[in-house]
């Protein structure tokens, strides 16, 4: 488990997992959902209810990416 903080300024835990998917986005700097399996796709949705991932719907290509969440 790893302390990070969230753009609200909060510090939290993230798990090992958790913190793979961040890893993850950070090299494309974005994710589709598409490109994810069904448990990171349930730990991006959690991870976006805490603020720590940002969910953007892509009307172009009808999809649903996260990126990581800016201040």
């Amino acid at each position: 488990m790893k302390i990070v903080e969230l753009a609200s300024g909060i510090k939290t835990m993230i798990t090992n997992e958790q913190q793979e998917l961040v890893k993850q986005i950070k090299e494309s700097t974005q994710i589709s959902r598409e490109d994810l399996d069904e448990r990171k796709q349930k730990l991006a949705e959690q991870m976006t209810s805490l603020g720590l991932l940002d969910r953007i719907y892509d009307e172009e290509k009808q999809a649903i990416i996260y990126k990581l969440f800016s201040r």
